[in-house]
């Protein structure tokens, strides 16, 4: 019995220190970057078949967006054309990685437009 109420004790204690906490903005784009970096590893840029963009921009956008794209998650817009709509509503049409947000989310495995 007093087994059983130490095995208990720790259980209680372990779940008590397992309660979720929200990421910060800088802990969403860290983990966002970190995310691009593996995908630049793993995926041959020759054979990217993005919607419009070249591999190049996809990965060099990955990392420009990284913070608009955690204000936007932070904000609890966390997939596919929704994701789009506020990263592309921060950025404006002006800005270089405009025309390749789409593309971006698919390839961060964010959903798709």
């Amino acid at each position: 019995m007093k087994t059983f109420l130490t095995l208990l004790v720790c259980v209680v204690a372990v779940s008590a220190n397992a309660v979720a906490r929200d990421e910060t903005v800088t802990e969403i784009e860290n983990r966002i970057l970190r995310t691009a970096l593996a995908k630049v590893g793993e995926t041959r840029m020759t054979e990217w078949t993005g919607v419009g963009c070249s591999a190049w921009d996809v990965a060099t956008c990955a990392g420009a967006l990284a913070g608009t794209i955690a204000a936007c998650v932070a904000s609890g817009i966390t997939w596919g054309a929704a994701l789009a709509g506020c990263i592309s509503g921060i950025i404006g049409t002006g800005d270089a990685c405009w025309d390749c947000v789409c593309d971006v989310i698919e390839w961060l495995g964010m959903g798709s437009c």
